[in-house]
C-alpha cells in the first residue's frame, strides 16, 4: 500500500463523527436512564468510531499488515515487548498511588472529619454491577485496542511519516494519543505507551501486534479495577501505615523507573534507526533483533 493514500483520511471528521455520536448517545442514555449509562455510552461511541475506520478503510483501501506476525514476532520479542508494556502500566498504578498517599496524609485530619459523616455507608450499593464489569472489559479490552490502533499507529503514524522522520511521527503521534486519554496522569504514561506501540508497529509491520500489547496493558488496568471494587469497606490507614505504603511504593516506583529506563537505553539505538519508507515484504527475509 502506498502511504501516500492515507491522506484521504480526514481526521477533523473522524472528530466531529465522534463529538456528535458522544452528544447523541449521552443524550439517549439520560433521557431512557439505562443501567450502566456511562459505559453504554463508552460501549457506543467505541463501536461507532469502530465502524467509522472500517468504512474509511474499505472505501480507501487501507491494508495495516504488511508482514504476517509469524514471520516478525519471535518469543523474545513478544518477552521484551510484554515486558516493557506490563512495567509502563505497573509504573502508573505505582505512581497514582504515590499521589493519593501524599494527599491523605497531608489532607489526614479533613479526610477522617468527613468520613466520620459516613460511618455507616453500604460499598455494596455503590459497587459496580456484573454489567458494568462486563462492559469495562469490553470497552478498554477489546473496542479500544482495535479502533485506537487502527487511527493512531496504522493510519496517522503512517501518514506522517510522509512527512516527518519515523521517530519525529511516533512522538507526535503518541502527544494526540496521550492528549485524548484526558486524565493528567494518564496523558504521560499513555504517551510513553503510544512511543512503545508506534515504534513497534513500525518494526513490525503488523497491526495486530501494536493490539495485542495495548489490550494486554488495558487488561491489567482491568484487574486493578476489579481489585479496588472488591473492598467491602472503607479502613482508612493510620498515618504509620501510610507512611510505610508510601516508602514501599517510591522503592517500588524507582525501581520500575530504572528498569524501564534500561530497557529504553539498550533499544534506543533501534528507534533511531528506523528509516523511511519501510521496505517491501518481500525484501523482509530475516527477522531483526529488537
Amino acid at each position: 500500500m502506498d502511504y501516500i493514500e492515507l491522506k484521504n483520511f480526514k481526521l477533523r471528521y473522524f472528530i466531529l463523527f465522534a463529538i456528535g455520536i458522544f452528544i447523541a448517545s449521552f443524550t439517549l442514555l439520560f433521557i431512557t436512564d439505562i443501567p450502566a449509562s456511562e459505559e453504554w455510552i463508552t460501549f457506543f461511541v467505541s463501536v461507532s468510531c469502530l465502524m467509522y475506520l472500517m468504512h474509511q478503510t474499505k472505501k480507501w483501501n487501507f491494508t495495516y499488515n504488511e508482514q504476517p506476525v509469524q514471520t516478525t514476532m519471535t518469543k523474545g520479542r513478544w518477552a521484551k515487548y510484554l515486558s516493557i508494556t506490563a512495567c509502563f502500566q505497573l509504573i502508573t498504578v505505582v505512581f497514582t498511588t504515590i499521589l493519593l498517599t501524599i494527599l491523605y496524609l497531608v489532607f489526614e485530619e479533613h479526610i477522617r472529619e468527613l468520613f466520620s459523616f459516613f460511618p455507616m455507608m453500604d460499598l455494596e450499593e455503590v459497587r459496580p454491577s456484573l454489567l458494568v464489569y462486563i462492559l469495562f472489559f469490553i470497552n478498554i479490552c477489546i473496542l479500544a485496542p482495535i479502533y485506537e490502533e487502527i487511527l493512531f499507529r496504522g493510519i496517522l503514524l503512517r501518514r506522517f511519516t510522509l512527512r516527518w522522520s519515523p521517530q519525529k511521527s511516533i512522538i507526535i503521534s503518541s502527544i494526540i494519543f496521550g492528549i485524548i486519554h484526558l486524565n493528567p496522569i494518564n496523558v504521560v504514561f499513555a504517551f510513553a505507551l503510544g512511543c512503545v506501540l508506534g515504534y513497534v508497529y513500525l518494526k513490525t509491520k503488523n497491526i495486530v501486534i501494536p493490539m495485542l500489547l495495548h489490550s494486554f496493558n488495558n487488561f491489567l488496568a482491568y484487574i486493578q479495577f476489579v481489585y479496588t471494587n472488591q473492598t467491602t469497606e472503607i479502613d482508612l490507614p493510620t498515618t504509620e501505615a501510610a507512611r510505610q505504603e508510601l516508602l514501599i511504593n517510591v522503592a517500588f516506583f524507582f525501581i520500575l523507573t530504572a528498569v524501564i529506563i534500561f530497557l529504553l537505553v539498550k533499544y534506543y539505538k533501534n528507534f533511531r534507526q528506523l528509516k523511511n519508507p519501510a521496505p517491501k515484504l518481500e525484501e523482509q527475509t530475516d527477522i531483526e533483533t529488537v
